[in-house]
């Protein structure tokens, strides 16, 4: 977790347990519905290639220093939290069709349901 620990201090961000274990649970296997997914503990520019997509449709970066990207999807859908110290952040997701990011539910939820956009 010496990655996460660089990243706070490097970038001011506070990740929640919540995402620490599952990135904990991802490294030992990644969960079915995600198969196909990049996660950012096997892709660790996930949000440079949102903002990249975000560039490609013509949409405004409406990413803030505090987003993290934990998940893109064959480069044309991402889906991100803010990690600012709050336990159970909202999960936001932009597909490339979008004029904007869509707000998805709580993280704990997320993690446990994976819902389908």
């Amino acid at each position: 977790m010496d990655i996460f620990k660089e990243i706070e201090e490097k970038q001011g961000l506070k990740f929640p347990k919540i995402y620490l274990d599952f990135y904990q649970s991802c490294e030992k296997k990644i969960p079915q519905k995600m198969i196909g997914s990049d996660l950012f503990n096997h892709e660790k520019e996930l949000k440079e290639g949102a903002i990249e997509l975000l560039r490609e449709s013509n949409i405004d970066n409406f990413l803030s220093y505090n987003d993290f990207v934990f998940m893109m999807h064959q480069g044309y859908m991402f889906w991100y939290f803010k990690a600012d110290g709050i336990e159970n952040p909202e999960v936001y997701f932009y597909h490339e069709t979008q004029n904007g990011p869509k707000h998805i539910c709580s993280l704990k939820k997320f993690i446990k349901n994976f819902p389908s956009v």
